[in-house]
């Protein structure tokens, strides 16, 4: 029910008690939309833990996790500063992938999932080269992820043949 303009007070109160409402029980809009923003969140971390392995191409790292970030989401440029800003201070690094694995586990079909192995790779592919480090953590990544073996291989393969073709 729309409030006539002559009471934009009382607008506002109705705004803040549907706001205090929601957050006291919140329905299935706000859950749904609570579980997309986590899952971003997610990504994001596994993906600047990635990025943060190899000090050399910070930026092009950091660029590579926007670029995954929006083709997997499809996030306007200032969200994703935001989300990646946030994600790269040091008091946001990762103690455990459990929470964030879990979450992805939960709403990701294997299809995406290999997809994100594949942005994964790309992360760690930005300076040109992955190290052994990057290596060993987008693995370990994929089998938390139960991303089937070749899904793992063929994305890598995807990566580096791409990296391949560009350097030429």
């Amino acid at each position: 029910m729309a409030i006539p303009d002559r009471f934009p007070m009382i607008e506002a109160l109705l705004a803040k008690f549907r706001a205090f409402f929601d957050e006291l029980a919140p329905g299935p809009a706000t859950l749904a939309r609570r579980e997309a923003l986590a899952l971003q969140d997610a990504c994001c971390d596994l993906l600047m833990e990635v990025a943060r392995l190899d000090a050399a191409g910070t930026e092009q790292k950091h660029q590579a996790v926007a670029h995954a970030l929006q083709e997997q989401f499809g996030l306007a440029q200032d969200e994703l500063a935001a989300m990646i800003a946030s994600a790269a201070r040091p008091e946001n690094r990762l103690v455990s992938y459990y929470g964030p694995v879990a979450l992805i586990n939960k709403n990701l079909e294997p299809e995406r999932k290999a997809q994100f192995i594949e942005r994964l790779w790309r992360v760690a592919m930005a300076d040109g080269k992955i190290d052994e480090y990057e290596d060993q953590l987008v693995r370990k990544l994929a089998d938390l992820l139960y991303v089937a073996h070749s899904d793992f291989i063929l994305a890598k393969h995807r990566v580096l043949t791409a990296a391949g073709a560009m350097a030429q």
